[in-house]
């Protein structure tokens, strides 16, 4: 036998005998393990008996996440599975900004099974792993891929929310659930779906996990900046509108501008065009969205604007109220 070769595979199983090659390989679960791990420590959010989303346990002393657009609604709030029984719950904190809720499990001596939280993100094209509620069925395990590389951001339940876009079908029921890797780590929580009138169109998104393991932390709630409105791409509006502004312009859309909020009070209007923001010409959505989330309520935005045809031009100090 060659000497070298005999060398190599020397080395090769060296590698493979090393106790830290043998628990690396040993912790990874297989999928039926990841499945029962997911479902111990998930369950149904229940508001005055109604299944409304899904949820999870973070930590071994009841403390659990879930979105905010179910925990909101007014009544008993209450969460239920097959490991943990039917048992009320309290809300502890939460993030609009991240559709996140902190909810906490009544005190016990036995600790609670979790699922720990990642402390970075999952890659495009990792497999991630959700166990969900989908249209009131119990513990569905649905398989996906990260879709992008970091953080975007989506407009709902009336503001921006941070979330991670997702490669999977997720029926509704899903949201709050948890997204999971291979290592059954928290990856994420199922926030919503992108969906047209024609259906569901194969991307979902997930909070990122540094957003509950921050409320986790605080336990207080957080209130990030808001404009009380919403801002669209140019490129992105009905071509007839597209037709209507003048060529070259470069800027966003006001969109979902509230009536009485501080962007309106501050003489924006809807289908303005933004054309710089604090001195700056910004095009796409989240950019924006990340520029603004630097600040905190009480900062003031100063903003650029026209009218879709290019006439009222004019400039505005916008003070940012707090995302409750």
């Amino acid at each position: 036998m060659n000497l070298n070769f005999t060398f190599f595979l020397l080395i090769v199983m060296s590698l493979f005998l090393h106790p830290a090659f043998s628990e690396q390989k040993e912790a990874k679960p297989t999928l039926g393990k990841l499945y029962e791990k997911m479902a111990e420590a998930s369950f149904e959010i229940l508001i005055n008996g109604r299944l409304e989303g899904t949820g999870f346990l973070i930590d071994q002393d009841g403390h659990a996440a879930t979105v905010w657009h179910a925990a909101k609604r007014k009544g008993n709030l209450e969460v239920r599975s097959q490991n943990l029984g039917r048992l009320s719950a309290k809300i502890i904190a939460h993030d609009r900004g991240h559709d996140l809720t902190l909810i906490e499990l009544p005190s016990r001596d036995k600790p609670y099974p979790y699922l720990p939280v990642s402390k970075k993100n999952a890659g495009p094209g990792h497999p991630v792993y959700l166990m969900g509620t989908p249209i009131f069925r119990h513990q569905v395990f649905i398989t996906g891929h990260v879709a992008r590389k970091g953080t975007t951001f989506e407009y709902f339940d009336g503001n921006f929310v941070e979330g991670i876009h997702v490669a999977a079908l997720t029926p509704g029921g899903c949201s709050g659930g948890p997204w999971s890797n291979r290592m059954g780590e928290v990856v994420g929580m199922q926030a919503a779906s992108m969906t047209l009138p024609s259906g569901h169109q194969g991307i979902a998104t997930m909070i990122p996990p540094k957003a509950i393991r921050q409320l986790l932390e605080k336990k207080e709630n957080i209130f990030p900046a808001t404009l009380q409105m919403a801002v669209e791409e140019i490129w992105g509006q009905d071509g007839n509108y597209i037709k209507t502004i003048p060529q070259g312009t470069k800027g966003l859309v006001v969109r979902q501008l509230q009536k009485e909020g501080t962007a309106a009070k501050a003489g924006v209007k809807e289908w303005d065009i933004v054309l710089k923001v604090d001195g700056r010409i910004i095009e796409e959505t989240d950019t924006f969205i990340r520029h603004l989330r630097r600040k905190v309520p009480g900062d003031l935005l100063r903003l650029e604007l026209m009218s879709k045809d290019g006439s009222d031009k004019r400039k505005v100090k916008v003070k940012l109220s707090p995302l409750k």
